[in-house]
C-alpha cells in the first residue's frame, strides 16, 4: 500500500510541481472506531502459506547486489527477476537463482536513459517498457534489451504501474491533473495504451477530486489499484478503507462483473502503523525533491481493503488484503468465484513488504528496510 501512495505522490510531483504551503487543519479525531489493531505480529490464518525460497541483497560488496531504493520488481517472460532501483536509475536483471545478468538504463535524458523511472513491465514477447515520469515518456527496449524508441505527449505525465497485455499494448495507471477557475483537481485513470499512441485506446476507470496542495492526503479518495495480464480481464478496485470491491473489464472496456464483499469490516490501524506510514511517505517525498513543509501526508486511520490485484499463470486472481498487517490474499478464479486464502509466512518483517504476485511466483521487497534493501521470492501453489 505504501508503495502505491509513494508512486502517486511522485507522479504528483512530476505533474504539477511544488506549491506554496499554507496552514493545514488538524487531523480528524476518530471517535467511532473499533479497538485498535494489535501491534504484536500474528501470522494470519490462511488456507495456503507462501514461503520465501531465496533472496538477494547485501549491505556492502558487489555493487550489483547493493540496492539503493527499490521502486519495483517483476518477473521477466523468461522467469528471471527485474529490479527497478531509483537511486541507480537502472533496472537490474537477475536469474531465478539470484545471479546478476545485466543492467538496463542509466541516469540521463538521452535514448534509453531515465530521469525518474517509476514503473516498468514486460510485453509477452519480451520487450521491456519503462515509464519515466520526469522525462514524460514511455521507453521501449526489445527482448535483447536494445533501445527501440519513446512515446511522448502524455499530460501531465505518462502511465505508471504498467502491465504488458499483448505484443503492442499495456494497461497502466495515469495521473490526471487539471487547474481551472474552480480550483485544482487530481486523480487517476486506468486505461489501455497501444504502443506509439499517447491517447488511451480504452479507459476502464477514472476519478478526479479537488486537490489541496497543502494537504497531500486529499488525493487519497482517487487512488486505485489494477491488475492485468496477457489473456485476462482487466481488474480495478478503488483503494478504499470503506468497502471491499473489484470490477472485471473486457479488453474493450465493457464491465464483466463487480464483486462486493458484503461481510467486509473496517479495521483500525495501530498507532505504530500510522506513525510508520507518516514517516516513510513524508521522508520519501523530501528525498524526491518536495519542500519539507509540503510533506504533510496524514494516513487514513483505517487499513485499506484491497491493496493489489494480481492475475497469475493458473487462471487465478490474487487480491491483496490490507486489513491484515502482513501480506494476505483472497484468491478468486477469473469469474469472481472465491477459491482460497493465502498468506506469506516469513515472520514479523513482512509488515512493511511490498509484494507482487505474477506468473507462477511472488516477489517482495521491504519498503522500509531496517538494514539494507533485499528482494525475496517464492513459488505459488498450483
Amino acid at each position: 500500500m505504501k508503495r502505491l501512495i509513494l508512486l502517486a505522490l511522485i507522479l504528483l510531483l512530476a505533474a504539477c510541481g511544488s506549491e506554496e504551503p499554507a496552514e493545514t487543519e488538524p487531523a480528524a479525531d476518530v471517535t467511532d472506531a473499533s479497538p485498535a489493531a494489535s501491534e504484536e505480529y500474528v501470522l494470519p490464518e490462511a488456507d495456503h502459506y507462501l514461503t520465501v525460497t531465496d533472496s538477494m541483497g547485501i549491505e556492502i560488496g558487489d555493487t550489483n547486489y547493493v540496492f539503493g531504493q527499490i521502486a519495483g520488481v517483476e518477473f521477466t517472460p523468461d522467469g528471471d527477476i527485474a529490479v527497478l532501483d531509483i537511486q541507480k536509475m537502472a533496472i537490474g536483471i537477475y536469474s531465478r537463482d539470484g545471479e546478476f545478468i545485466t543492467r538496463v538504463g542509466r541516469q540521463g535524458s538521452g535514448p534509453g536513459e531515465f530521469l525518474l523511472p517509476v514503473g516498468f513491465t514486460y510485453l509477452p514477447q519480451g520487450d521491456l517498457i519503462v515509464s519515466d515520469a520526469m522525462g514524460g515518456k514511455l521507453i521501449r527496449f526489445d527482448s535483447s534489451l536494445e533501445y527501440v524508441g519513446d512515446v511522448i505527449g502524455f499530460f501531465p505525465s505518462p502511465p505508471a504501474a504498467l502491465s504488458g497485455v499483448d505484443s503492442m499494448a499495456i494497461v497502466g495507471m495515469k495521473p490526471e491533473f487539471e487547474q481551472s477557475e474552480e480550483g485544482m483537481f487530481m486523480g487517476f485513470t486506468i486505461a489501455r495504451w497501444v504502443w506509439d499512441a499517447a491517447e488511451p485506446a480504452h479507459v476502464y476507470y477514472t476519478k478526479s477530486e479537488p486537490f489541496d496542495p497543502t494537504d497531500l492526503s486529499s488525493i487519497g479518495g482517487s487512488l486505485v489499484v489494477f491488475g492485468a495480464s496477457e489473456g485476462t480481464p482487466v481488474f480495478t478496485s478503488p483503494m478504499s478503507s470503506e468497502e471491499y470491491t473489484f470490477t472485471a473489464w473486457t479488453t474493450e472496456g465493457e464491465e464483466i462483473f463487480t464483486f462486493v464483499d458484503e461481510d467486509y469490516e473496517r479495521v483500525l490501524k495501530s498507532q505504530e502503523e500510522i506513525d510508520l506510514e507518516t514517516e516513510i511517505v513524508n521522508a520519501r517525498m523530501v528525498q524526491q525533491g518536495m519542500p519539507s513543509e509540503m510533506a504533510n501526508w496524514e494516513p487514513d486511520p483505517y487499513r485499506m481493503s484491497v491493496t493489489g490485484l494480481y492475475p497469475d499463470d493458473f487462471g487465478r486472481l490474487w487480491v491483496g488484503k490490507g486489513t491484515n498487517s502482513s501480506p494476505t490474499f483472497d484468491v478468486f478464479d477469473m469469474e469472481g468465484n472465491f477459491l482460497f486464502t493465502a498468506a506469506i509466512d516469513a515472520g514479523e518483517r513482512t509488515s512493511t513488504w511490498g509484494v507482487l504476485v505474477s506468473h507462477d511466483g511472488f516477489l517482495a521487497f521491504d519498503a522500509n528496510p531496517e538494514d539494507y534493501p533485499v528482494v525475496y521470492w517464492g513459488d505459488l501453489p498450483e
